[in-house]
Parts: C-alpha cells; sequence; structure tokens
C-alpha cells in the first residue's frame, strides 16, 4: 500500500535525476537502480532509515575544482543524497523563498531557467535610469561553514532530517555537501531572514545566486550600511561575508561580469571566448557547439588551464567522437589527468575521462592498462567500477579478476557498452 513517504520518493525522481547532472564523479551505471528505487518509491522503507544509512555508507575525500580553486568534498553514495534530497523536499514543502533568490531555492528549480532569471534580474539592476551601484556579498566558505545548530533552529526543520543532517556532520565533519541539490535548498532556506534583512533595506533591487547577493545602492554609504547589517545577521548564524568577494561594484562591471550575455548561436560564443578567455561563454559553448576541429583540437589546452571545466569538455566530446581528432584529444586529456597526483586532482580528473571511455569502446582502449589498474585500486567505489567498466569494455571480461558485484552483474548481462552507460551531461 502506498504511504506519504514512497509518495514523496516518487515524486523527488524528476528533480533528483536533474540532480545528478551536478555529481562530481557520475556513477558507472548511470544510477539506473536508484532511479528505478525512487520510481516504485522502495528507497528506503521509511524516512527514519535515512540516518542509519548515512552511518553505514563508506566516504571518501575528493578533491575538485571549484572555479580557478581547487577544494576536497567528502563523497557520499548517490542512495544517501537521494535520501536527503527527498528529506529536504518534505522539510521545505510549504517553505516560499524570496522571489529574488535564484538557484536550487525552489521546488520546480531548472538550472538554465533559474540562471537566465537571475542574469535578466542582474542586468535590470544595473540599467536604471540613473545607473546605480551593485554591492556584491558573498559569504565566506558557505557550505562547509554552516554550523548543525542553525539548521537543527531552522523553523521547517523536520525530526527524521535534523537525525540525518547530525549523522552527515558526523560522518564528514559538515552538514551542507558543496554541489548537491539538497544542500543547496537547505542553504538558500536557511538565508531567509538575511533575506529579509536585505529586503528592509533595498525593497525587492536586489537578487541571490547561492549564497551571493547583488543589491543596488545610491552610493557607497548605502553599500556600507546593508554590509554591516547583513555581516550582523550572519554572525549570529556563526558566519562571515568574504573579505575578498565582498565588494562595490560599477554597473558596467555586472553587465561585462556575472550578468554578461552569453547567449547566441554556439560557433560564435566560443569565438567570443577564445577572445576573452572568458570562462563563462567556454561553459555555454562547450555543450551546444557542433562538433568542430578548431574546438576538439583547443580542449586539452583548454582543461590545462580551466581544470573546471574538464567536465563541459567530457560532454562535448561525447558528442564529437565520431569526428576527427577525438580520439587524440581523448589520449591528450587523459595524459593531462593521470600526471596528477593521485592524493589530489588525478581521481576527479581520470574519473571524468573515464566516463567517457566507458560509452566509447575505441575511446576505451586509449587508456593506459597500468592506469586503468591503478585507478581500480582507489579507494573511491566509483571510479574502481568506472576503471572496472572500461577495462572489460576494452580488454574483455578476463581483464579484471576480481569485479565489484556491479560490474559482474553488467558483465552477467553482456557487457553492452549502451547497457545503463554513465552520464556524460553536466551541470558542473
Amino acid at each position: 500500500m502506498s504511504s506519504r513517504w514512497s509518495d514523496d520518493l516518487r515524486a523527488c525522481l524528476p528533480s533528483f535525476r536533474q540532480s545528478l547532472l551536478t555529481g562530481w564523479l557520475p556513477d558507472a551505471f548511470a544510477d539506473a537502480e536508484l532511479l528505478d528505487a525512487l520510481a516504485s518509491g522502495t528507497l528506503l522503507p521509511s524516512p527514519g532509515e535515512a540516518a542509519p544509512m548515512i552511518a553505514r555508507a563508506p566516504v571518501h575525500p575528493l578533491t575538485v575544482p571549484v572555479g580557478a580553486r581547487t577544494r576536497t568534498v567528502p563523497l557520499l553514495p548517490a542512495p544517501v543524497h537521494a535520501a536527503l534530497h527527498t528529506l529536504t523536499e518534505r522539510a521545505l514543502r510549504d517553505h516560499r523563498p524570496h522571489p529574488s533568490v535564484h538557484s536550487a531555492a525552489r521546488t520546480d528549480w531548472d538550472y538554465r531557467r533559474a540562471y537566465r532569471a537571475r542574469s535578466e534580474k542582474l542586468t535590470e539592476l544595473a540599467s536604471g535610469r540613473t545607473p546605480p551601484l551593485v554591492q556584491h556579498l558573498d559569504i565566506e566558505d558557505f557550505g562547509a561553514s554552516v554550523g548543525l545548530g542553525a539548521l537543527l533552529a531552522a523553523p521547517w526543520m523536520t525530526a527524521e532530517l535534523a537525525s540525518a543532517l547530525t549523522e552527515v556532520r558526523r560522518r564528514t565533519g559538515q552538514c551542507l555537501i558543496h554541489a548537491t541539490s539538497w544542500s543547496t535548498r537547505l542553504g538558500a532556506a536557511l538565508l531567509d531572514p538575511l533575506d529579509q534583512v536585505v529586503e528592509r533595506h533595498a525593497a525587492d533591487a536586489w537578487a541571490r545566486w547561492s549564497d551571493g547577493w547583488h543589491i543596488a545602492v545610491r552610493d557607497a554609504a548605502e553599500g556600507d550600511r546593508i554590509r554591516e547589517a547583513v555581516a550582523q545577521a550572519l554572525g549570529s548564524m556563526g558566519l562571515r561575508l568574504s573579505e575578498r568577494k565582498t565588494v562595490l561594484l560599477a554597473p558596467g562591471e555586472i553587465t561585462r561580469g556575472v550578468a554578461a550575455d552569453v547567449s547566441g548561436p554556439a560557433d560564435r560564443v566560443w569565438c567570443s571566448a577564445v577572445e576573452r578567455d572568458d570562462v563563462r561563454r567556454y561553459r555555454y559553448a562547450i555543450v551546444r557547439a557542433a562538433p568542430d576541429p578548431g574546438i576538439t583540437s583547443a580542449l586539452p589546452d583548454l582543461a590545462c588551464r580551466h581544470p573546471a571545466l574538464l567536465p563541459r569538455a567530457v560532454h562535448y566530446l561525447d558528442g564529437a567522437t565520431e569526428t576527427g581528432g577525438a580520439a587524440d584529444t581523448f589520449a591528450a586529456l587523459w595524459a593531462w589527468a593521470s600526471r596528477s597526483k593521485p592524493e589530489g586532482e588525478a581521481p576527479f580528473r581520470c574519473g571524468r575521462l573515464l566516463v567517457l571511455a566507458a560509452r566509447h569502446e575505441e575511446l576505451a582502449r586509449r587508456v593506459p592498462r597500468p592506469d586503468l589498474d591503478t585507478c581500480r585500486r582507489s579507494p573511491v567505489t566509483g571510479l574502481r567500477e568506472l576503471a572496472e567498466r572500461v577495462a572489460v569494455t576494452a580488454h574483455g571480461a578476463d581483464a579484471v579478476t576480481r569485479l565489484s558485484p556491479r560490474v559482474r552483474d553488467w558483465v552477467r548481462r553482456g557487457a553492452a557498452v549502451r547497457d545503463r552507460p554513465p552520464q556524460a551531461a553536466t551541470y558542473l
């Protein structure tokens, strides 16, 4: 018989499927079993089972590129994220964020639509009759700094979510995990009192994306007053503003920067990106461009300069493997990725490229066997499974003596490349 919990699991399937596109290490089998469990409402028998599942889950650190820097994020299994995603949606069922808040602050969130709405609002703020200044406020290391007490005190917190988050904190050292949809939703809701502070000072002349506000102000003095009010409210939550990112901006810095119009034909945006070495334009163009020899050959150098673009480069190559130069580009990317230190970005970089190799047999054969053996020895389950799948794809079922259970089941089904392949599409 159906229950409210199983109904909620099913209702979260579309949003969780979209959230998988923000995952740092895609699942070797496209999370097919997990999505089936959500669709049938059988992921967990009850919400109270989430905390024990988190307590049993393996946790591994992964160093990932975030902008021009790197950070280490704790990897939790996808079923844990699915359970937390559902618990979060249950808790925030009646929460209504301010209309000026974008990103995954809403249940019906769609990345591209939300990003466009935010860009339009920022353009509006920066292009009034008397163009105002724009005060940018950003919280220092927001996700990792959010304390358990602040979350548990939120008016929308439920007992089941509190128990699960307490276990997440115990296992990982933090309550919110960077680039997960449930963390973004919780973080956005947690900052609702700060939005009220901003609204008292600026009415609706502001926009927030994640933990960053852009607020139209008349002059520097007004910007200082708002900054001080927000800083004081943040202090009561144990958070503080980033000195580096909290700045007063001229309107042109907004329309040329975070609100820059990067739409248009992908080939034209690509050319504009090359002229300016503009990461935002690269992000737009790479996943939309038709296969082009110039783009294909540029990817190794581009990834070397901007490692955060690697997931999008993989997405592009997935649609360009039948064109000239794709295999050589993959080999060059692999040589760059595998040179990184195992305790650094190598697992992230190699994992992303193994996704591509698992989807294309000709690329699987371009991964050196010693490198595959190294990845198969990784403590990260997701990386091991990807390496095993690629080894079997390239060299046959006898290439790996001790297969992990899911890879063994895949081999028994025939080890077809198109049998539940990992996803190359990404929002990263």
